[in-house]
């Protein structure tokens, strides 16, 4: 039966007041997040991905006792947000295939971008991939691994920093200073030779990306890799900014940079400044 019009003003104005609420949590939710980010690889943390693991490898990972983690991998089991191997281990399931499905599916530029990373990566042979800022590093959303003997390789899920690459940068270019200064305090970890420890060699990275709306990075994340992007304005894979990057190793046998370069710069021509 349709709510009459008062009723449904009331419970609307009280959904509003306890979504601005800051302490609003529903705890039972926030352990079924914490559950399914194990299944998510942690490269920042250096962790390994747990892609299948056991009942006891979980709880004792998130401090659970048995039967607590039990209902929970059930339930995520019976909805199909999780699977169950054989050999009695836990996977992620159809349902997480179906709702990226449907994400995607929810905008078309997201399918515009996601062709041209197939497209780049074919004529380049670099890793190409799609990151998205969230927790305080870029995740990636979407990916396409490099056909090159030496390549580089990220994992759909991976989080990787902001102030080593340069997809990272490329959504750090799309924020105020303070906000970059907030994300980046206390993070910024040598990986390797070129990597940016100090805020303000950082901030004059991300002052150049913001005047020519492109970075390239060259051994900072690792030795001897280089990776190029754009910013992919907030809207496109989240609320939050982010960006479409080339990578591989610096050296090619081919025109595999040049080309990638003037993909990305043509391509980022035709985005809007902002997506709703």
């Amino acid at each position: 039966m349709p709510e009459v019009g008062g009723v449904a003003e009331g419970r609307a104005k009280r959904d509003q007041r306890a979504a601005r609420s800051s302490g609003f949590r529903v705890p039972t939710v926030q352990k079924l997040g914490s559950l399914l980010q194990l299944f998510i690889p942690e490269a920042v943390d250096g962790c390994a991905p747990c892609k299948v693991c056991k009942l006891q490898d979980i709880a004792r990972h998130l401090g659970w006792d048995d039967g607590t983690t039990h209902r929970f991998l059930v339930s995520l089991t019976e909805i199909g947000m999780l699977e169950r191997t054989s050999d009695d281990r836990f996977r992620i399931g159809v349902l997480a295939m179906q709702l990226a499905s449907v994400y995607v599916a929810a905008s078309e530029l997201r399918g515009v971008i996601l062709e041209k990373i197939e497209e780049l990566s074919a004529a380049t042979r670099l890793t190409t991939e799609v990151g998205a800022l969230q927790s305080g590093a870029m995740v990636v959303i979407a990916s396409r691994q490099g056909s090159m003997p030496l390549t580089s390789r990220c994992m759909l899920g991976e989080k990787v920093p902001l102030h080593a690459t340069a997809g990272g940068k490329a959504i750090l270019s799309q924020l105020g200073d303070a906000e970059v200064e907030e994300l980046c305090r206390g993070k910024l970890v040598g990986l390797a030779s070129n990597t940016r420890t100090t805020l303000s060699s950082l901030m004059w990275d991300i002052g150049h990306a913001r005047e020519s709306g492109f970075v390239s990075t060259l051994s900072e994340y690792a030795e001897g890799l280089r990776s190029i992007a754009i910013p992919l304005p907030a809207g496109c894979f989240g609320t939050g900014p982010a960006a479409l990057a080339c990578s591989g190793p610096a050296i090619l046998s081919g025109p595999g940079w040049e080309i990638a370069e003037e993909e990305l710069r043509a391509f980022a021509a035709t985005l809007p400044r902002g997506v709703a």
